[in-house]
C-alpha cells in the first residue's frame, strides 16, 4: 500500500488535524499514512468508552503509539453505558455522541482544521445497508461523506474520512506490512449489536448471491451520492421560496408553495427543516418523511382561513401544524406567532342572534334556527369551527372565556364522561402557547363548545330538540 492511497487532499489544507485513534487497524493505518503528509500537525485522540475490561489497556496502547511517533496525545473516558441508560439511547448512539463531542472539543481548543476518523469502505457498506433496512431515503442510502459538517458538534470544523475508499482487509494488510500491531476490539464480534449482525451474518449470506455484493453496494452508494448533490441544489433553490421564517424552535412555510412541490422534494425540504431544528437528529426514516409529505397536501376543506391547524406528530418531538395560509414545523414548546389563533384576554357575553369580536382577527356568532330546518345540516356538519347546540339546554346567553383552574369538559361522544380541560388540551395537541387564551363557549358554568375541536355531549341536538343555536367562529 502506497501513501497516495490516502485521500491526502482532505488533510493537506487543514494545517492541524485531530485523529480519532481506537487502536484498531483502521485508525492505525490512517494515523501512519497521515503522518507522512509533509507539514501536517497531528493530535492523536483516544476516547475510552468504559464498556469493556480491555478499554484501559487500549487507551494505554494508543498513548504509547503516539509517544513512539512523537505526536501529542489527548484522551478522555466516560461511562457510555450509564449515559445511554439515562437518555434512553442505544449504546452505539451514546458512544458516537460522547466520542465526537470529545474529538471536536479538542479540535476547537487546539485550533485544528479538521477531525479525521478511520471509517473504511466496509463501514460504508454496513451503514448503507443499515439505512436501507430501516427505511431511509436518498439521504441515508448515499452513505457517509468523505467530508462533512456535524453542526451538533461544531458548525465550522469538518469531519473527514480519508480512508473511506479502502477496504478493511487493506488496512489490516498495511498494518502487517509496516509492522504496526493493532489491538482488536472483541465487541466487534458480539452479534447483539445490529451492525455486527450485518457484518458477520447478513453480508456473508448476501455474498452467496453476489460475490461482489459489497463492491456493488459501494458503487451504488457513490452513484446515489451524486444524485443527492443534484437534489441538494434543488433544495437550496427551493428553500427560500417556501420558507417564510426560520427560528430556533420553529420554521414557518408558505402553505401554498410547500403544497405544490413534488413529493420527493417536499420530503427533503421537510428533512432539512427537521435537521435544522434538531441538529443531532440521525437516521430519519422514510415513513416519518412520507407522513409529513402526505400531511402537506392542498387544503381542499372548506374551512375558514387562519384557524386551528390540523397537525401530524413527527420524530424528535417535532410537529407539523397548519394554520391558515401557513404551515409550521415546530417543537411543542415553540413560541409561535399568536395572530393565527382566536385568543381572548377577557370575558365576553354572547347573546343569540349576536356576535362578539374575540380579537382583531376572529368573530364568534350565535344564530337561532328551527330544529327541523337545521336537523340534516347539523348531522352532516364537518366544520370544526361550527357547532349546533340544543337551545333549550343552553339558553339564549352564552359566556365566552378562557380556561379556569378546575374546569372539566364532557366531549361529544363520551356519554357524559368528563375530562379536565388541561388534559383535553394536551390530548388534542393545542400548543402550549395557545391554551391560556383559547376561547371556551359556556352556558353558566358548563362548557358548551371548544371552538375548532369539540362540542359538549350534554348540549348535543337529538330527537327531543326543539330549538337550535348555530355557533360560528370565523376570521373577521
Amino acid at each position: 500500500m502506497m501513501n497516495n492511497q490516502l485521500r491526502a487532499h482532505q488533510l493537506e489544507q487543514t494545517g492541524m488535524v485531530v485523529i480519532g485513534v481506537s487502536g484498531g487497524p483502521d485508525s492505525l493505518c490512517l494515523l501512519d499514512l497521515a503522518r507522512q503528509i509533509s507539514g501536517l500537525k497531528i493530535i492523536v485522540a483516544h476516547f475510552n468508552h468504559q464498556l469493556r475490561t480491555e478499554a484501559d489497556h487500549e487507551a494505554e496502547f494508543v498513548k504509547r503509539v503516539a509517544e513512539q511517533m512523537r505526536l501529542p496525545f489527548v484522551s478522555e473516558a466516560a461511562d457510555v453505558g450509564n449515559y445511554a441508560k439515562e437518555r434512553k439511547l442505544s449504546l452505539e448512539e451514546a458512544a458516537r455522541i460522547l466520542r465526537y463531542r470529545f474529538l471536536f472539543k479538542h479540535a476547537r481548543s487546539e485550533g485544528a482544521g479538521a477531525v479525521a476518523v478511520g471509517h473504511t469502505a466496509d463501514d460504508q457498506v454496513e451503514t448503507v445497508l443499515m439505512h436501507f433496512l430501516r427505511g431511509a431515503g436518498l439521504a441515508g442510502l448515499k452513505g457517509m461523506a468523505g467530508r462533512t459538517l456535524l453542526p451538533e458538534f461544531d458548525p465550522e470544523i469538518p469531519l473527514v474520512r480519508p480512508i473511506l475508499h479502502l477496504w478493511r482487509s487493506e488496512t489490516e494488510a498495511y498494518c502487517h506490512e509496516h509492522e504496526l500491531q493493532p489491538v482488536y476490539d472483541p465487541s466487534n464480534n458480539d452479534e447483539t449489536y445490529f451492525r455486527n449482525r450485518l457484518r458477520h451474518s447478513l453480508i456473508p449470506d448476501l455474498e452467496k448471491y453476489n460475490p461482489r455484493f459489497k463492491q456493488t453496494l459501494l458503487r451504488t452508494a457513490e452513484a446515489l451520492a451524486g444524485d443527492y448533490e443534484a437534489l441538494t441544489e434543488a433544495i437550496d433553490s427551493t428553500w427560500s421560496k417556501v420558507v417564510v421564517r426560520e427560528e430556533p424552535d420553529h420554521i414557518m412555510f408558505l402553505a401554498s408553495a410547500l403544497e405544490m412541490l413534488p413529493s420527493g422534494l417536499k420530503r427533503n425540504i421537510i428533512r432539512r427543516a427537521m435537521e435544522s431544528l434538531r441538529p443531532g437528529m440521525r437516521n430519519l426514516d422514510f415513513e416519518t418523511l412520507e407522513r409529513a409529505a402526505a400531511f402537506v397536501v392542498p387544503n381542499t376543506q372548506s374551512l375558514p382561513p387562519n384557524m386551528v391547524p390540523r397537525h401530524v406528530e413527527l420524530s424528535g418531538g417535532l410537529t407539523l401544524y397548519r394554520e391558515g395560509e401557513s404551515i409550521f414545523l415546530a417543537a411543542l414548546e415553540a413560541d409561535l406567532p399568536s395572530a393565527q389563533w382566536p385568543l381572548i384576554d377577557k370575558i365576553h357575553e354572547l347573546a343569540v342572534n349576536g356576535q362578539v369580536r374575540l380579537n382583531i382577527n376572529f368573530i364568534l356568532s350565535a344564530v337561532e334556527l328551527e330544529a327541523e330546518a337545521a336537523w340534516t345540516e347539523a348531522y352532516e356538519n364537518g366544520d370544526p369551527f361550527t357547532a349546533w347546540v340544543d337551545a333549550d339546554r343552553t339558553g339564549n346567553l352564552f359566556t365566552v372565556r378562557a380556561r379556569r383552574a378546575g374546569d372539566i369538559f364532557s366531549p361529544l361522544g363520551m356519554n357524559r364522561q368528563t375530562i379536565k380541560m388541561r388534559e383535553f388540551y394536551i390530548n388534542v395537541k393545542i400548543p402550549r402557547r395557545a391554551r391560556a387564551g383559547w376561547p371556551l363557549v359556556c352556558a353558566g358554568d358548563e362548557i358548551v363548545w371548544v371552538p375548532g375541536y369539540r362540542m359538549a355531549h350534554p348540549f348535543r341536538i337529538n330527537e327531543k330538540t326543539k330549538r337550535v343555536v348555530k355557533l360560528i367562529l370565523k376570521a373577521g
